[in-house]
């Protein structure tokens, strides 16, 4: 037999085992006194849609009893026989792969005006289309490689171990699946529009942030750009006033040569005249040249002479950006604190140096430690001898290139003994592990802002924003666990 006689014969016996109502295989099926075959429920339901019956009654039709879809057969009685050759049948070209997934036998059998309004595929006209390779309707899906195919697809090697459906069942899930999906959407509308409007409001936040930010970075900076320029005005200033002096007096000492010149210049011409003369007087004209040429001596020793005061180039040409950071220390908001540790808050463990600026971890407690209830109990921390409670301050501490370090800032009440967990929640907000060799501090206390920095470069490493601080604040510094590393410093400005 050829591949086309086999495709022949398979297109045949599927199109047998289909209902000619559901265009399904077989489900139940039930033959009438006509011979016709019919899923049981199919047949049910045609009939009772025929009448318009509400579910579950099947009476006898105006025309006095039942009619075969088919060949318009009427039966008076009600009366189905169940057909277990066919079902037999079905069953086995089922598990040849024809249908791996039934739908719900009451979804199955119901007759959607969207499906059953489409023409039926075994008529070819149009519908799902044909096999481009068999020339027969798409009756079967396959799920695996997501297309649709024929029946004699369907049972060919290709596609006889693949996940199959029939067309109309794959396509009422999917509707099915569709109008959830929009049912959904519609159930969600109220918080789409929520959602919608809160994006909004942010959106309009950040700008209105953003505007608020920007002036608040030109105020800022134009502060230190104000000083700047005051500063190079002054400079400059003193520069013209040294330049005017200058050029003054040498135009002093310049118009005064000339005069001398020029006055000795017609004494010498008027000498030289009497020398063409008779002499009446000898002594006389030699008392004149010996004058003259005194005075004419020394006028030439003022061309040897040179004015020494010139410009100051320490105060004009020296390190000008220097000087004038030296100056901006004073003008900048919030300055460096001068920081130094509070002995009473330490904890035994922890070794201070004599100026209170630096600590680190020993494996021996320190002679006079504190037993008090202010000290850290077990946990190597100490908080700084000034508290905050308003206003802006900014700190740095040096913490070396060890990794185990933790600073920021405490509440005065916060807990200390016992082992210390760093947390917002019981007082502590720091930060620390950050792989830097100095850690800026900046803390707004009105704004609820604690924002820590590479001091390199300035480049942020972590902000607290929004808190609610209540307390006075204490700056606070845990050095290590390790007494081989490297002390913590702070970084406190020159007096």
């Amino acid at each position: 037999m050829t591949s086309g006689e086999e495709s022949g014969l398979a297109m045949s016996l599927i199109n047998d085992m289909t209902c000619p109502l559901c265009s399904s295989l077989f489900v139940d099926p039930v033959r009438l006194d006509c011979e016709h075959n019919y899923c049981r429920q199919c047949i049910i339901d045609y009939w009772k849609k025929g009448e318009g019956k509400e579910q579950g009654e099947v009476e006898e039709m105006s025309n006095g009893g039942y009619t075969c879809p088919l060949c318009r057969e009427i039966f008076p009685q009600f009366t189905l026989k169940s057909n277990k050759l066919l079902a037999t049948i079905v069953d086995r070209v089922r598990s040849l792969g024809m249908q791996h997934h039934k739908a719900p036998l009451e979804r199955t059998r119901k007759f959607s005006p969207s499906l059953s309004a489409l023409p039926r595929q075994s008529e070819n006209e149009g519908g799902r289309g044909l096999c481009s390779v068999h020339q027969e309707p798409l009756k079967m899906y396959c799920e695996d490689e997501r297309t649709a195919i024929c029946v004699v697809c369907a049972v060919s090697k290709e596609h006889r171990t693949h996940s199959l459906a029939p067309i109309e069942e794959i396509l009422m899930q999917c509707q099915e699946t569709f109008q959830t999906a929009v049912r959904h959407l519609e159930s969600r509308k109220e918080d789409i529009v929520k959602l919608h409007h809160k994006r909004n409001q942010e959106i309009k936040e950040i700008k209105k942030q953003s505007v608020s930010l920007q002036a608040h970075l030109i105020q800022e900076t134009d502060h230190l750009l104000q000083f700047i320029q005051r500063e190079r005005e002054r400079l400059c200033s003193m520069l013209q006033k040294d330049t005017q002096r200058l050029l003054a007096l040498r135009q002093k000492v310049l118009s005064h040569l000339s005069q001398e010149t020029d006055t000795l210049q017609q004494e010498v011409t008027l000498l030289s005249a009497r020398f063409e003369k008779e002499v009446h007087d000898p002594a006389a004209l030699v008392n004149d040249i010996q004058e003259l040429t005194v005075r004419l001596k020394a006028q030439l020793g003022l061309l040897d002479d040179d004015v020494a005061e010139w410009f100051d180039l320490g105060v004009y040409k020296g390190p000008i950006q220097y000087f004038v950071w030296k100056k901006l220390e004073k003008v900048i908001q919030p300055g460096l604190c001068s920081l130094t540790l509070d002995p009473a808050t330490a904890n035994p463990f922890l070794s201070l140096s004599d100026d209170l600026t630096i600590t680190h971890y020993s494996h021996t407690p320190r002679e006079g430690s504190p037993m008090g209830e202010t000290h850290f109990e077990f946990s190597p921390c100490v908080l700084a001898k000034c508290g905050f409670s308003s206003g802006q301050h900014y700190w740095e501490v040096e913490v070396g290139d060890q990794m185990d370090w933790d600073v920021g800032v405490a509440n005065e009440t916060a807990e200390r003994g016992g082992w210390v967990v760093l947390s917002p929640e019981i007082g502590y907000w720091t930060v620390g592990n950050k792989g830097v060799r100095r850690v800026g501090v900046y803390l707004d206390y009105e704004a609820g802002q604690l924002s820590f920095y590479n001091t390199e470069d300035m480049s942020p490493l972590f902000s607290f924003l929004g808190e609610n601080f209540k307390e006075t604040l204490y700056p606070f510094f845990y050095p290590s666990a390790d007494s081989s590393a490297q002390p913590l410093k702070l970084l406190n400005p020159r007096a």
